[in-house]
């Protein structure tokens, strides 16, 4: 009696001992066009290396293939000139690869431990996932820097392209007719980022202002020394300072500016 006690009671703790080891179910993630399944072995101890190598070796090369297409298609989102795609992608892996990178990690440092370490392909694994665990972890933690920086850059240029079609069209409607030098007829005004604003006139002078200087009225040279005469600059200094600030064009304006004669 006391013997099969024992033998089930071993039984038991066998049994316990392989469940111990089964492996953590897998995550799935889609990051661009790739999708991956990854398990932080870490979460039950012994179950990396009682893993099938024949299926933990693919397990693991894909994920250093997701992390070195990540690291390598977001390198230039930080760069003035970044595509819309490299800060999409920075965008994703941001908000779904943390988990991914940290669980790799933990694998790689625990692969040292199993038996098979030694075998094709896991040094060649290890060797090529740890620098990309740590260029993926850096390109994450510089994310959200990056992705600001990406955003505002972005939000510039839409602006730039549709205040320039406001202006196009401003110029249509106010100055259609016969353009008179000296007229002072304003149309359109914008203010840059960095808070310079310029007023614009049919007749081709502009007033200019920025922070610190006096607003001064630019001639172009293709007005001639004759039509110069005609251009007095207190009219257009008051032109400019007349005109409704609410209506100057400028970025994240709730009002779109109309033209104003």
């Amino acid at each position: 009696m006391r013997a099969t006690r024992i033998l089930l009671l071993s039984l038991s703790a066998a049994l316990s001992a392989c469940a111990a080891k089964k492996p953590p179910p897998p995550q799935s993630l889609t990051l661009g066009e790739s999708k991956l399944e990854y398990r932080d072995y870490s979460r039950v101890k012994g179950s990396l290396c009682d893993a099938d190598p024949r299926r933990l070796g693919p397990e693991l090369q894909k994920i250093n293939e997701v992390l070195e297409q990540f690291v390598s298609k977001t390198e230039g989102a930080s760069k003035p000139e970044a595509t819309a795609e490299e800060v999409e992608l920075l965008r994703e892996g941001s908000k779904s690869l943390g988990p991914v990178v940290d669980a790799h990690g933990k694998n790689l440092a625990g692969l040292s431990g199993c038996g098979f370490k030694k075998q094709a392909p896991f040094p060649e694994i290890a060797q090529k996932g740890e620098p990309l665990v740590k260029q993926a972890k850096a390109r994450l933690d510089e994310a959200t820097t990056v992705l600001a920086a990406a955003d505002k850059r972005l939000a510039e240029t839409k602006w730039r392209e549709e205040s320039a079609a406001r202006e196009a069209t401003a110029k249509q409607t106010w100055c259609s007719g016969k353009v008179t030098v000296g007229s002072g007829d304003l149309y359109f005004a914008r203010q840059e980022p960095d808070g310079k604003i310029r007023w614009n006139f049919c007749d081709g002078v502009a007033v200019e202002w920025s922070s610190g200087s006096e607003p001064a009225v630019i001639v172009p040279d293709s007005i001639s020394k004759k039509d110069r005469k005609k251009i007095q600059d207190k009219r257009y200094l008051e032109a400019a300072k007349g005109y409704p600030a609410e209506e100057i064009d400028k970025l994240g304006a709730e009002k779109k500016p109309e033209a104003k004669e």
